[in-house]
Order: C-alpha cells, then sequence, then structure tokens
C-alpha cells in the first residue's frame, strides 16, 4: 500500500495493558498486523485528535511591533531585580557536600 515510499522509523511506544488489548482484538477483527491496526488507528484518529486539542492559532499576525519607548519599558533595566540580582551575588557560596 503505502510501505514503498515509507520511511522505516521504530519508535516505542508505551500503553496500558487495556489498551494493547484492544489493539490486539482489533487486529484479530481486522486481519491486521498490530503494527497495521495501530498505524491505521493513528492515520484515522489524527484528524479528530487534531482538531480537539490543537492551540488556536495565534493573534500575532495583528499584532504590531513594539515602539522604542514600548520596549524600553518592557524590556528596560529593573531595579527591584537588579537589587534582589545583586544582593544574591554576594551570598556565599558553600562548599558541595560529600555523601561518604
Amino acid at each position: 500500500m503505502y510501505d514503498s515510499y515509507m520511511k522505516n522509523a521504530t519508535y516505542p511506544l508505551a500503553m496500558t495493558e487495556e489498551l494493547l488489548a484492544q489493539v490486539r482484538e482489533t487486529s484479530i477483527e481486522t486481519g491486521l498486523s498490530m503494527a497495521d491496526a495501530m498505524r491505521q488507528s493513528m492515520k484515522l484518529g489524527l484528524p479528530t485528535l487534531r482538531k480537539r486539542l490543537a492551540r488556536k492559532k495565534s493573534p500575532a499576525p495583528n499584532l504590531k511591533p513594539f515602539t522604542k519607548a514600548e520596549a524600553r519599558r518592557a524590556f528596560g533595566p529593573d531595579r527591584e531585580w537588579d537589587q534582589l540580582e545583586s544582593a544574591m551575588a554576594r551570598r556565599p557560596v558553600s562548599p558541595p557536600e560529600n555523601d561518604e
């Protein structure tokens, strides 16, 4: 079918015993191998998964870049942070503990 152009890549797939049993039953009922049953379930289920769980497209295309003043306000110096960073830099560094 589509195996002639498909790259062979193996990915370990952890699944519960219940899900494994469902895949096994589906494999038997359809006459597909376990691998083909898993591939087909992904192929058939991915559109639904994408529709339900895909993140909404961000409104980024409607955003305007910051003006220079806005950029300075957003990313400029932060006195409170600078004081904290300076205080933390002056703290003594403890030597690592030996676990012997």
